[in-house]
């Protein structure tokens, strides 16, 4: 077993989360491993924010840096440009980490040589933790090629036998469960025209180059979702159009890195499931049930999602599933606000 001595950059953007802070940064100076480079960033907090960190100074492993407002990426880029371990990881000042989460993925990313290293994450709301699984297996280290094939070509979508979960779209997106080696992302930053998709497309671009890459179903993070406005609790009238830009530069993405019919086939798979979050969304506009119907079929008669359904394998899906997107196939948008309205029902029950 390779010796646990190789320094660990962490990097933590601030912005007005003085309620949360301290359980943040505790988690972090009191990690097992000690071997740590804490970079925190506050990002003109108006709280007492930068009052909190600067009491955590006088551990010499805690580096504080205040900037004028620039948004969490400019704050992510400024981390990275300063941080000097050899492998990377961001935490956001609202969540925390589980106080083993480096020392095993350290031990993890050293003795197998990997370049990233993947635990899971629990889903922190008042009175209830939800954790979160992303693979069925409790390890896996894949080389390149498996990684291509079963890591990074599902940042684009599910496929087969995945899409038996389409909650689980998303699950590899968060830069925050992710320790990486700094040689994989050391070129990269964070920001651009990805909208919402900011930490899917640096995770895109990380991950298409690792030769190693290690799953351990083991809670590193943990999410705190009561600091966090519902995405269905206000209406985004321009999500439609984000997400089809961003729909839009994978296409092209994929195109000029010829990462095949696979990556398309995954996307579209994207293009059709995001239907739920662009439903649950106009729940929310102040519209009459008939309208948000009219809404929607606009949507669904888009060629990018006429394409998506005329592809879909809808086998993999439990029957309620597949109700849904053979409603959104058929473009059968009255009965489909109707069974959205019941999902939002049950998702604020869970």
């Amino acid at each position: 077993m390779p010796s646990l001595t190789p320094l660990v950059s962490l990097v933590v953007p601030i912005y007005n989360t003085s309620a949360y802070l301290r359980q943040c940064l505790d988690s972090l100076v009191h990690q097992t491993y000690p071997h740590l480079e804490i970079i925190c960033i506050d990002d003109g907090s108006t709280d007492h924010s930068l009052d909190i960190a600067l009491t955590y100074d006088k551990d010499p492993r805690v580096r504080i840096i205040s900037q004028t407002n620039r948004g969490c990426s400019a704050c992510r880029n400024r981390g990275l440009q300063l941080a000097s371990g050899e492998y990377i990881m961001f935490i956001d000042s609202d969540d925390w980490l589980d106080l083993d989460a480096i020392r095993l993925m350290v031990e993890h990313a050293e003795a197998e040589r990997a370049d990233a290293v993947m635990g899971t994450y629990v889903r922190e709301y008042e009175g209830r933790s939800l954790p979160k699984r992303i693979f069925e297996a409790d390890f896996l280290s894949y080389n390149a090629e498996e990684t291509r094939r079963y890591v990074h070509r599902r940042l684009f979508g599910l496929v087969g036998e995945e899409l038996a979960h389409p909650e689980t779209v998303d699950a590899l997106n968060s830069n925050c469960i992710t320790l990486y080696h700094r040689d994989l992302i050391k070129h990269l930053s964070f920001g651009g025209p990805y909208g919402t998709f900011v930490d899917l497309y640096f995770q895109i671009q990380a991950l298409e180059h690792c030769h190693r890459f290690i799953y351990i179903d083991y809670p590193v993070y943990h999410y705190r979702k009561t600091n966090r406005r519902s995405e269905t609790s206000v209406y985004h009238k321009d999500l439609i159009a984000s997400r089809m830009q961003f729909f839009h530069i994978l296409m092209r993405y994929i195109e000029t890195h010829q990462l095949g019919e696979d990556y398309n086939h995954a996307l579209y798979n994207r293009i059709a499931l995001s239907m739920i979050g662009i439903g649950l969304n106009e729940l929310a506009a102040p519209k009459s049930l008939f309208a948000q119907a009219e809404s929607l079929k606009q949507v669904l008669r888009q060629e990018e999602y006429k394409r998506a359904y005329s592809q879909m394998d809808m086998r993999y899906f439990d029957i309620k599933w597949r109700t849904f997107f053979q409603l959104c196939k058929h473009e059968q948008t009255v009965p489909l606000v109707l069974m959205l309205r019941g999902v939002d029902y049950l998702r604020k029950r869970v």
